[in-house]
């Protein structure tokens, strides 16, 4: 799975110097958010990296697609994800079995954090390394409020870009591997301030 997700990534880098790279970028962002696990953050920098013109063109695509992604994802959640009776379909079975990130424990707790924070778990959930589609379909599942979930997803989301995007025309290549480095610490970090500040807004 590990090395084709990289041949398709390195396939889809080919389309960064051309009048298409806004499309892979959007195809890679819908499907990141509904149901299949690719790597959109380093996906958008290698993409604005190579052609950092387009950056904020790539960051709207990168927006776009996981909105209409987690749409999708929201109806599978809300329509294929359980049975009459309340039991996991066949589809959330597979996903479960053989999509990253998933799983019936961690399911469960996002149905926690949903009752309690709802708009800021999906807010702040492309602060995270948990892949989006897990929040989207859990939506769709736990029967959140669809516009909710379309508002949380487009400026968390859109934030999360055009930031990304922001540093790269800025600061030019030198991030590329700044980046690449520490992904999961750069993941972790913004969680966090995330986190403190949806506790403060909270609090107020």
């Amino acid at each position: 799975m590990k090395i084709w997700i990289k041949s398709l990534h390195d396939w889809s880098l080919k389309w960064a110097h051309t009048k298409y790279s806004w499309i892979a970028m959007f195809v890679c962002a819908f499907a990141d958010a509904s149901f299949f696990p690719l790597p959109t953050p380093s996906f958008f920098i290698g993409l604005a990296i190579l052609n950092i013109a387009n950056t904020y063109k790539l960051a709207l695509s990168g927006t776009l697609g996981t909105v209409f992604g987690a749409v999708l994802g929201y109806s599978i959640g809300h329509f294929v994800w359980l049975n009459a009776d309340g039991g996991f379909t066949g589809i959330a079975q597979f996903f479960f079995e053989y999509i990253p990130g998933f799983s019936v424990e961690f399911y469960e707790q996002i149905r926690v954090l949903y009752a309690r924070w709802d708009f800021w778990i999906l807010f702040s959930a492309g602060y995270t390394p948990v892949p989006y589609k897990v929040f989207s379909i859990s939506s769709g599942v736990f029967n959140l409020n669809f516009f909710m979930m379309l508002f949380a997803t487009f400026l968390g989301q859109g934030i999360r870009f055009f930031i990304l995007g922001y540093l790269i025309v800025k600061i030019g290549p030198q991030i590329k591997g700044m980046i690449a480095r520490n992904m999961k610490a750069i993941a972790i970090a913004s969680s966090l301030s995330i986190a403190a500040l949806i506790i403060i807004i909270k609090l107020i």
